[in-house]
């Protein structure tokens, strides 16, 4: 009986055994890359294009200004009446149209034009349309006084012999030695006289040696009448003639 059911347990374990050999032989073939299927990939999502923002204009600073030293008046404030006039070039700039600020120096941004419309808005100014202002009335510049121009004085008028001319007329000392060396006759002396009648130069130009000296001195001292030229003194060149004899 044992053996009976020794038996059948071998039997049974063998059917069990054919059955599963068929159902997990895997055969003799190899394992082949080829036979995997590789995972499908996800398209990947189309990326969106980030929204393109409005383009931000420049906001005017402060160093796109105008800059002016002074908070002065322009020509397109005619509320403002001048009260006096002038030739002379204003060291100084007019505060602009629009917005403007005060500096050390005078200066308008590189590129600006000239606003021909619009408000004006300057730093304590009043606002106005430079379109409807009126025109800038026109002032005669004051006149200019010159002075007359100054002449160049002309050489002394010559007037000949002026011995009749004399107010004073000194006569020439009669040295000794020229007494010894019997010097005598004519001696002309070229003269200079300003306008007050007072000889201011005195040369003689004929006449003894010994005698020229004694008359140059004698005509240095002598004075005349003024000489007038359209009721003005002038200055005149003339001769005054000495005669030295012996008594």
């Amino acid at each position: 009986m044992t053996s009976s059911v020794v038996v059948g347990m071998l039997f049974l374990a063998a059917v069990v055994v054919s059955i599963y050999a068929k159902d997990f032989d895997l055969g003799n073939g190899s394992l082949e890359t080829s036979t995997l299927i590789a995972p499908v990939e996800m398209a990947a999502e189309a990326s969106k294009p980030e929204p393109t923002r409005p383009r931000a204009e420049p906001t005017q600073t402060s160093t796109q200004l105008p800059t002016r030293k002074e908070n002065m008046a322009s020509t397109f404030e005619p509320t403002i009446v001048p009260t006096t006039t002038s030739v002379a070039r204003n060291p100084v700039m007019s505060r602009p149209p629009g917005d403007f600020q005060l500096g050390k120096r005078d200066a308008d941004p590189i590129g600006s034009g000239r606003v021909s419309s619009g408000t004006v808005t300057g730093i304590g100014g009043p606002n106005l349309k430079p379109e409807n202002v009126d025109p800038e009335p026109e002032y005669a510049p004051p006149p200019v006084k010159r002075d007359p121009p100054v002449t160049k004085p002309g050489p002394p008028k010559s007037i000949g012999v002026v011995n009749s001319r004399a107010t004073s007329l000194p006569k020439p000392q009669y040295s000794a030695a020229a007494i010894a060396m019997n010097a005598q006759g004519r001696v002309d002396i070229q003269v200079v006289i300003d306008e007050t009648g007072k000889v201011i130069s005195a040369s003689a130009v004929s006449g003894h040696p010994m005698l020229r000296t004694a008359a140059e001195q004698a005509a240095r001292n002598a004075r005349f009448t003024p000489t007038l030229l359209s009721n003005v003194p002038i200055k005149v060149t003339g001769v005054i003639t000495y005669n030295f004899t012996r008594q």
